[in-house]
C-alpha cells in the first residue's frame, strides 16, 4: 500500500517534495540496532542541515556497530535529513506529527458512524477557527510566540560566534570547528538553516547585529500575524442538527454489515520499542535496585550481606559448617568432634520430624498428617480428640515470618505456654517483694530494741 501510495504521488504530482516519517524510519531500523546511543545518533544525523555536519554523525554512528550505517542509507536520505530537503516551503519538519496530533484530536468521532464522524469533526474545526483568531489577539509582537523563541535561541547561540565582515553584504562566521558564509543579501547561509525555517540562524544574526540591524525583521512572512489571520479567514456556518434536515428523495445508502472480528478492537495507537507513557504509572525497566541498608545497587534488604536474619539461616548453597545436604532442602547435623562416630552426636541435636511418602507428615508424637500446611491436609492418625488433651508438643511451627496483627504468629500451644511463664514470673516478683519487706520489718524491730 505505501510503494503504490508513493508512486501515485509521483505521477499526479510530479513537482511536489515527497518526505518521509524519521519516526517511522527509526521504529523500522531500531528493530536491527537497538540503544540509546545508536537513537541519539540517528536523531543527530536526521537533524543535521548541511551535508559536512551530516557526514560528521554518520562517521560517529558508524562506530556503533558492523553494517549500521549501510542498512540506514538503504532508506533514501533525501526524504528524511534536513541536509538534503528543499527550502521553498520554510519548513524543516522532518516527521509526520501534525498527522499523528490530527489523528488523535479526532480520537472519539473517528470510531462512529460516517455521518456521525463527519458532523463532530466539523463542529470541532468550526470552534478551533475563533479560538484561533483569540489566540492570535493575544500577541504581544506581530510574530508567532513559536518563531521568537527559535529565534530567541538564535540570539543567544550568536554571541559565541566570531565575526570577519568583507565590507559588502558577506560575511565569515566561525561557530565551533565550522566557518560559514553569510549573505545578507539574498538572506543565505551555509549551515541551510535560515533558509529551511525562514527564521535567521545564529550565524545571521551575528551578521545583522555586526551592521546594527535589526534582525527580527528578516523573519519569513509566514510567521506574521497578518498571514496567520488569513489562515483563519474563513469561518464555517453554523448547521442544524440531522433530526432537523430535509428529507432526501434520493435512496438510502445503507451501511455495510458489522462483521465481528476476534478479540477485542483496539483503540489506541501502538507505541515504539521503548516508548515510555506520558501519563499514569511508569514502568520499572530500566531502574536499578538499590538496597535500604547498605544503600548498595542491585539487591535488596532481603539478600544483603549485612542483614542478620540472612546470616543466621542456613541456605542450600551453603557448606557443611552446619551439615551434609540430604535430600531436597533438608540437612543432616554432623558432629564437629573428631572423635564423635555417631551422627548427630553433638550437643543440642535434635531429631527433626520427617516426612514421609507423598505429603505426609509424621512427628515425634505420632502425630500423622497428609498435605501439611495446605488447604486439602487431612488428619489421618491423631491419637486425641481435641486440642485440650494435648500435653506435649507435636513438633510444628507456622511458617517463618508469618504475622498475625504486625506481630508474629503462635500456635495456641505457644501461647498457653507462654502464659504460665508470665505468670510465674509475676508469682515470683511477688514472693520477692513479700521477702524483702520482711527482711526489712526484722531490721528494723532489732534496731528499736
Amino acid at each position: 500500500m505505501q510503494k503504490g501510495l508513493i508512486a501515485a504521488v509521483d505521477e499526479l504530482f510530479p513537482e511536489c517534495e515527497h518526505r518521509m516519517c524519521a519516526r517511522h524510519i527509526l521504529a523500522n531500523w531500531s528493530q536491527n540496532f537497538r540503544g540509546l546511543e545508536r537513537r541519539k545518533k540517528f536523531w543527530a544525523c536526521a537533524r543535521s542541515t548541511f551535508e559536512a555536519q551530516f557526514k560528521y554523525n554518520i562517521n560517529a554512528l558508524s562506530k556503533l556497530g558492523i553494517g549500521i550505517v549501510e542498512s540506514l542509507i538503504k532508506y533514501n536520505k533525501e526524504t528524511w535529513c534536513k541536509a538534503f530537503i528543499q527550502t521553498f516551503s520554510k519548513c524543516d519538519s522532518i516527521d509526520n506529527n501534525m498527522a499523528e496530533s490530527f489523528n488523535s484530536w479526532i480520537l472519539g468521532p473517528r470510531n462512529k458512524t460516517i455521518v456521525t464522524m463527519l458532523e463532530e469533526i466539523r463542529v470541532k474545526v468550526m470552534s478551533r477557527v475563533s479560538k484561533s483568531r483569540a489566540f492570535a489577539e493575544t500577541w504581544t509582537d506581530g510574530i508567532s510566540p513559536m518563531a521568537m523563541m527559535v529565534f530567541n535561541t538564535n540570539v543567544t547561540r550568536s554571541m559565541q560566534c566570531n565575526i570577519e565582515w568583507n565590507g559588502d553584504v558577506g560575511f565569515e562566521v566561525l561557530e565551533g570547528v565550522y566557518k560559514h558564509t553569510v549573505n545578507l543579501g539574498q538572506q543565505k547561509c551555509s549551515c541551510r538553516s535560515w533558509e529551511l525555517k525562514g527564521i535567521p540562524c545564529a550565524h545571521g544574526i551575528a551578521a545583522m547585529n555586526h551592521l546594527n540591524m535589526d534582525a527580527s525583521q528578516a523573519i519569513s512572512s509566514w510567521y506574521r500575524k497578518d498571514t496567520y489571520m488569513k489562515t483563519y479567514s474563513h469561518f464555517i456556518q453554523p448547521v442544524p442538527n440531522m433530526e432537523m434536515w430535509p428529507e432526501s428523495r434520493n435512496p438510502m445508502v445503507e451501511p455495510p454489515e458489522a462483521r465481528q472480528m476476534p478479540g477485542r478492537p483496539p483503540k489506541n495507537r501502538r507505541r515504539e520499542i521503548g516508548e515510555v507513557r506520558k501519563a499514569g504509572k511508569l514502568p520499572r525497566m530500566g531502574t536499578v535496585m538499590t538496597c535500604s541498608l547498605c544503600k548498595g545497587p542491585n539487591h535488596n534488604k532481603r539478600n544483603c550481606p549485612k542483614n542478620p536474619k540472612t546470616k543466621s539461616t542456613p541456605t542450600p548453597t551453603q557448606e557443611s559448617t552446619t551439615g551434609k545436604k540430604r535430600g531436597r532442602g533438608h540437612y543432616e547435623r554432623t558432629s564437629t568432634s573428631k572423635t564423635g562416630t555417631r551422627r548427630g552426636a553433638g550437643s543440642g541435636y535434635k531429631k527433626r520430624p520427617k516426612v514421609v511418602g507423598q505429603g505426609v507428615f509424621v512427628a515425634d508424637t505420632g502425630y500423622t498428617c497428609i498435605n501439611q500446611g495446605l488447604s486439602s491436609r487431612r488428619r489421618v492418625n491423631i491419637g486425641v480428640v481435641s486440642s485440650a488433651h494435648v500435653t506435649g508438643d507435636i513438633g510444628f511451627k507456622p511458617t517463618k515470618g508469618l504475622k498475625w496483627k504486625g506481630k508474629q504468629a503462635m500456635t495456641q500451644r505457644e501461647l498457653q505456654v507462654e502464659n504460665v511463664m508470665r505468670r510465674i514470673q509475676t508469682r515470683s516478683k511477688a514472693d520477692d517483694i513479700q521477702t524483702r519487706s520482711q527482711a526489712k520489718g526484722k531490721s528494723l524491730s532489732k534496731k528499736t530494741s
